[in-house]
């Protein structure tokens, strides 16, 4: 049974991979920025859904990753086991971002049958090492998360 799991998991990061180079060869949209702030490692630090602040478990961090052509998050424990991701391209046009959402993994595969290929619309700003990021989903949760730089250590 762990070995159908090794497979499954394997399986699915090699369709994320391929999914992110096929992607990757259409640069991000990045509008009124000469350069994308966003680009680089980011940690969830605060998160309000619907309103209600949601704490990660104790044990979980959430990673979000911008490059210059894809978004990708992933929550993973205390062993470094990725729980959940998702990941794709976004775009940027001053202070609006937008992700869609092309591939994701374990129990995320709902929410991304849900998101996949739908333009999720956000605001951003960012003040010191802080990325403010708020909007709604295509589903209808309301989203305010902030993120902070994770910085070279």
């Amino acid at each position: 049974m762990r070995q159908i799991a090794i497979i499954l998991l394997a399986s699915g990061l090699a369709a994320a991979f391929s999914a992110a180079c096929s992607a990757a060869d259409e640069p991000a949209k990045v509008e009124a920025k000469s350069d994308n702030e966003l680009i680089g490692t980011w940690k969830l630090v605060s998160a309000k859904y619907n309103g209600q602040e949601n704490k990660l478990p104790e044990g979980l961090t959430m990673l979000k990753h911008v490059t210059p052509v894809q978004f990708m998050w992933a929550i993973y424990d205390k062993d470094g086991k990725v729980e959940s991701a998702l990941g794709g391209p976004y775009t940027l046009k001053g202070d609006k971002y937008d992700e869609t959402p092309e591939y994701g993994l374990a129990d995320t595969l709902d929410s991304l049958k849900e998101l996949k290929g739908k333009i999720q619309s956000f605001t951003w700003k960012i003040k010191g090492n802080k990325w403010y990021h708020d909007g709604k989903l295509s589903s209808g949760v309301t989203i305010e998360e902030v993120w902070e730089r994770v910085e070279k250590k």
